[in-house]
């Protein structure tokens, strides 16, 4: 879930986010860069305490259904799984879609969704074991993620998601107007990822 808050500070209409709430004129906006949002990983109604990390418990079938260790509805450790949801949902959402229309869900076919996100594969892939226990803890995702973060060029930093499947000459259109963005933040000074505490 995104809280928007700072990316529109009046608000916006909920069917048509361009506009202001009472559909008339345009919303006042920034991106990402210019006010960081805040994300938030949630599942309504579905959230449970633990007194440690070290726990067995029935699964919590949520939105996500794809988890190994909900196949076999046995007791299995919930922080394992909730490392599996986050990676799972960058990898669809970012990394590979399956393609409902040649594929079963015994065969999917997946394919790469956007070009330029290769540098999180391998992270994905180990948040997304098949064995539970195999999977990383949330403190070493977050090593991990900013080990990768700190890897990237500024230029990788700054430089938009294309998808996979547009064309050339949208591409080509979507570099163009990154460009003149990003030299708009280079000058106005604004990080390639802000400080979220700023």
């Amino acid at each position: 879930m995104l809280d928007p808050s700072q990316m529109y500070p009046n608000g916006f209409h909920p069917v048509k986010i361009d506009k202001n709430r009472n559909f008339k004129g345009k919303a006042t906006a920034y991106t990402r860069t210019q006010r960081l949002p805040r994300y938030i990983l949630i599942d309504f109604g579905l959230s449970r305490q633990y007194q440690s990390r070290e726990i067995m418990d029935n699964p919590l079938r949520g939105g996500d259904k794809s988890a190994p260790e909900h196949q076999s509805r046995r007791p299995s450790n919930p922080f394992h799984t909730d490392i599996y949801y986050i990676g799972n949902l960058v990898r669809e959402n970012f990394t590979m879609v399956c393609d409902s229309t040649i594929s079963s869900s015994r065969n999917p076919h997946l394919s790469q969704k956007y070009r330029g996100f290769r540098f999180m594969e391998d992270l994905i892939s180990a948040m997304t074991r098949e064995h539970p226990a195999d999977r990383p803890h949330i403190e070493d995702v977050i090593e991990r993620f900013n080990e990768i973060r700190g890897s990237l060029s500024e230029i990788k930093l700054r430089s938009a998601l294309k998808p996979k499947e547009a064309p050339i000459m949208i591409c080509a259109a979507l570099e163009t107007w990154q460009y003149v963005r990003t030299i708009r933040y280079i000058l106005a000074r604004k990080a390639a990822i802000p400080d979220p505490r700023q």
